[in-house]
């Protein structure tokens, strides 16, 4: 018979005892238990100790953390603060700009107005010199006033402004431009405007115009814009001669051609070549007859010429 059971007997010095019966099964089963729990126990342990190094990590990682952000932390307040110093000096920096800037723009616009008033003193000078050179010639400038096409602001007839003084100038400069002043050609004058002794006949004459001397084939300049009236052979006395027509009134005559490049209708300008020195018609040399006429009279050219060399300075 299978024995299931485990007695256990326990005595004492007295002889008596006590007995136990266990099964073999519970035994067993408590007997595994056992070990169950211990393992589960050195489990628990194991897993404790490596949760304790993880935590014990952590807690490392952490204190370090802490004192990198603790010294990133004072990092970017220096930098924060060495950042707020450099703006405020850049700041300061174009304060100063500024200020130059605008101390030299209050200068150029001091300047400016200098300049501008210089400018309106010479011009206003000019002005009147070409007034009085006008004034000489004979040439007034016509305005036709009409109230009723006219207006703009109300300005102090007593303050004469640029853009007065320019339209005046320019009105003078563009009638200056279409008078014949100036020479017809470079050379010395060999006879003047009036009365002389005639270089044929050798008796007092009235000589109306004025020779330049030159040599066949040099080139004779329009002393002015305009429209050529004659360009012809004259049998009179000037041989090939060209007449242009000027404004207001003014004509020039040039004479003794060898040779007319223009026409008769052609429109010149102040400078251009329009024919070559010669010796035609009267002549006892080669040499440029030249004549200023004003309404049909001949005028004296010398202060035609004399006006030219002032305008030119």
């Amino acid at each position: 018979m299978r024995e299931d059971k485990l007695h256990i007997i326990i005595t004492g010095e007295s002889g008596r005892g006590r007995t136990f019966l266990i099964r073999r099964s519970l035994l067993r089963r408590g007997a595994v238990w056992t070990i169950i729990g211990i393992m589960l126990l050195c489990l628990g342990t194991i897993t404790g100790c490596y949760h304790w190094r993880q935590n014990s990590t952590l807690r490392q990682q952490i204190a370090r953390l802490e004192q990198v952000n603790i010294g990133n932390d004072q990092h970017i307040a220096r930098e924060l603060d060495q950042t707020k110093a450099e703006l405020t000096r850049i700041k300061l920096q174009r304060l100063r700009v500024i200020d130059r800037y605008e101390t030299r723009i209050a200068e150029l616009q001091q300047e400016k107005a200098n300049l501008y008033s210089v400018s309106i003193s010479r011009l206003d000078e000019r002005n009147k010199i070409l007034k009085t050179l006008m004034d000489q010639i004979g040439i007034k400038i016509k305005v036709d006033e009409d109230p009723s096409h006219s207006g703009g602001l109300y300005i102090d007839p007593n303050i004469k402004t640029g853009d007065e003084l320019l339209d005046t100038t320019d009105r003078y400069l563009t009638l200056l431009q279409q008078l014949p002043l100036g020479r017809p050609m470079p050379s010395n004058i060999t006879s003047g405007y009036g009365r002389r002794k005639d270089p044929i006949n050798h008796r007092r004459a009235f000589h109306a115009g004025i020779d330049f001397k030159g040599r066949t084939g040099d080139k004779v300049h329009a002393t002015g814009s305009g429209v050529v009236r004659r360009s012809s052979f004259n049998h009179g006395g000037f041989g090939n001669c060209i007449v242009i027509r000027h404004t207001n009134g003014y004509e020039t005559l040039y004479a003794h051609l060898s040779k007319r490049l223009v026409k008769a209708g052609d429109r010149v300008t102040r400078g251009q070549v329009i024919g070559l020195v010669g010796n035609t018609g009267r002549s006892t040399g080669s040499h440029l007859h030249y004549e200023v006429h004003y309404h049909k009279k001949s005028i004296d050219p010398m202060k035609f010429l004399r006006i030219a060399k002032l305008l030119s300075k």
